[in-house]
């Protein structure tokens, strides 16, 4: 990487970005670099909102999703403040009518159903080497709405079992405490006299062999692991930790009667709006109501 894209990194890390969030930035200002120096044969210094329009009729000419291609026009603000930090920017010349309006669908089929989610819960609990470890890691994806990075920094100390309930230094260092049910609480208990034998001084509670003989947490990427790991022997084709994050959020409304307020405080989000992104219908309950009318 450059030392631009090095510093803009930075710069995104101090505002509190996922890591996740940063580095899809950095990879979509780097790919409008490249485009900018194809199209004009120059070096990108500044954004130029001219420049923005253009780049976006390129990107629908290319069947780019309205969906990827907010999320790079999102990326180039950030980059337009980051210039002007850096004192090569003028001003923010990108603004919220440049991003595409689109009405979120409520259909998707692509949810798992409760009987792939027991199947997934049946084999992690069947694994050889790591079954109460996994079967617990599952448990807090399925029934607790965090996100990957969230799970793998829970510490034994924010584990509060009489009260039930776990701390969680969530996205932009935000403290929220989520609510544990009888699933979670049992597989913490069960995980827990075995993660107390474990010789280490590691603090966190989930640990591998790759953090075991240190105080770091498990790497995000062990979440994607895990899950591929499961996904066909569940024969759930697109096993994902945002899938999982979106099964919570649809079956704490839908099903456990949660309100979207409770919804979006388990999650973990600031905005409603961001919480409904994660709702889902299928198509099957739209045409119960649908026929209803």
């Amino acid at each position: 990487m450059s030392e631009m894209q090095n510093k803009f990194i930075e710069f995104m890390k101090k505002d509190g970005l996922s890591e996740n969030t940063y580095m899809s930035y950095a990879n979509d200002v780097k790919l409008f670099e490249k485009y900018y120096n194809d199209s004009y044969g120059e070096e990108l210094d500044q954004i130029i909102h001219a420049d923005i329009s253009t780049y976006i009729n390129y990107l629908f000419k290319h069947n780019i999703s309205p969906k990827t291609i907010n999320r790079k026009v999102a990326a180039l603000k950030r980059y337009n403040k980051f210039l002007l930090e850096e004192g090569k920017q003028e001003n923010i010349v990108i603004v919220d009518k440049d991003y595409i309006k689109v009405q979120k669908t409520m259909i998707n089929k692509e949810l798992p159903t409760s009987q792939e989610i027991n199947r997934l819960k049946h084999f992690a609990s069947r694994d050889e080497k790591n079954a109460v470890r996994d079967y617990c890691f599952i448990s807090i994806f399925i029934y607790c709405g965090l996100r990957e990075s969230e799970i793998i920094t829970i510490r034994l100390v924010d584990i509060k079992l009489d009260e039930r309930f776990i701390n969680i230094i969530g996205k932009g260092n935000k403290f929220r405490q989520i609510v544990i049910n009888n699933f979670v609480y049992s597989a913490l208990v069960e995980y827990l006299e075995e993660r107390y034998k474990i010789d280490t001084d590691n603090p966190y509670l989930f640990v591998g062999q790759k953090n075991r003989n240190n105080k770091e947490p498990l790497n995000r990427n062990f979440c994607n692991r895990l899950l591929n790991k499961y996904k066909d022997l569940c024969k759930i084709d697109k096993l994902h930790p945002h899938l999982l994050r979106a099964y919570f959020c649809t079956n704490a409304l839908h099903n456990a009667g949660y309100t979207i307020e409770q919804v979006a405080n388990q999650a973990g989000h600031s905005s409603l709006n961001t919480t409904k992104g994660y709702l889902v219908t299928s198509q099957e309950d739209l045409i119960s109501l649908a026929n209803k009318l």
